[in-house]
């Protein structure tokens, strides 16, 4: 019994952070795609995005993506 208890916790876990992760490459293609198309990411994309994930996996995505931006990670003339 304890086995298999361990083993549906380790399962449980992998999901949640599977689930994490599918959260976070939305939240990343939304706020790349709301910056091609307008320059900047909306304030109500944003409101979408914290109220669909959570407000700490839509800000984190945000600032990894203004950081990328920053270092020049992406290509400057696809957000121009």
């Amino acid at each position: 019994m304890r086995k298999y208890w361990q083993e549906n916790n380790i399962i449980q876990e992998e999901n949640g952070k599977l689930k994490n992760c599918l959260a976070e490459l939305e939240c990343e293609e939304a706020i790349i795609e709301d910056k091609n198309q307008f320059g900047r990411v909306r304030n109500s994309m944003m409101k979408v995005l914290r109220a669909k994930h959570s407000d700490e996996i839509a800000n984190r995505v945000l600032s990894r993506v203004n950081k990328r931006i920053q270092n020049k990670h992406f290509n400057q003339k696809s957000f121009i």
